[in-house]
């Protein structure tokens, strides 16, 4: 975990190596821990990466391909929504509506488009101006029509408004913040983030009564880590 940190130069003695983070999350993919990996990084990095992210200017950079990769955690959703002083997604689609070139290898073309949908589904297309939209529309139909990956056409879909795809990212939504509004016993459906308790380590988990936390400590305990935000 502290390696990643490294590798994006967040550990202060230690500047970022793309080249040594992208072998690191390639391990990292056939790990069977790397969700509670991902988690400890998230609750204890998860701001200076951000703050890395926001300081740069450009679609693609280290700091970018490591929250591509945690944006589906509890972790990085609380922080979006209720921490994060700017809209990701707003900066994502005009650092990319405004690129002067496209990234040679089509795998970081695929994150960056990877990374948006993300951030589209859990922040919304009317984050994006009208402007960036405009010019980020053409982008995306030529890279659709010269790679035919799907996380490109997802987010050209989302972009369009396509129906389906609304639904589709409407459904990732809820899936990203069901730990943070539903009870996380099993077999609970209690909601409603009110009259819930929230984990007061991680701030990612929360339950209708002690009891139903108390029985799912043995699970939630692989990813509740304390959170500096």
């Amino acid at each position: 975990m502290n390696s990643l940190a490294g590798y994006c130069g967040l550990t202060g003695d230690q500047q970022e190596n793309p080249v040594f983070l992208e072998r690191q999350l390639g391990l990292l993919q056939r790990n069977p821990s790397q969700n509670t990996i991902n988690s400890e990084f998230c609750a204890k990095y998860l701001p200076a990466v951000v703050d890395a992210y926001n300081a740069q200017d450009t679609a693609f950079s280290v700091p970018m391909r490591m929250l591509n990769v945690i944006a589906y955690l509890p972790y990085f959703v609380r922080f979006i929504s209720t921490t994060a002083k700017t809209s990701l997604c707003k900066i994502q689609a005009h650092r990319m509506a405004t690129a002067s070139s496209t990234p040679a290898d089509p795998t970081y073309l695929v994150e960056m488009c990877q990374f948006l949908s993300t951030l589209l589904a859990l922040q919304g297309t009317n984050s994006v101006s009208e402007e960036d939209k405009q010019v980020l529309l053409p982008k995306l139909r030529e890279w659709n029509r010269k790679y035919q990956r799907q996380q490109i056409t997802r987010c050209l879909r989302q972009l369009e408004g396509d129906p389906e795809t609304t639904i589709m990212a409407d459904v990732l939504k809820q899936h990203c913040e069901k730990s943070l509004n539903e009870c996380g016993f099993d077999g609970c459906e209690m909601s409603g983030t009110s009259k819930l308790l929230q984990c007061s380590r991680c701030k990612t988990a929360v339950y209708c009564n002690r009891d139903h936390q108390k029985k799912s400590w043995p699970l939630h305990k692989a990813t509740c880590f304390p959170a500096v935000f």
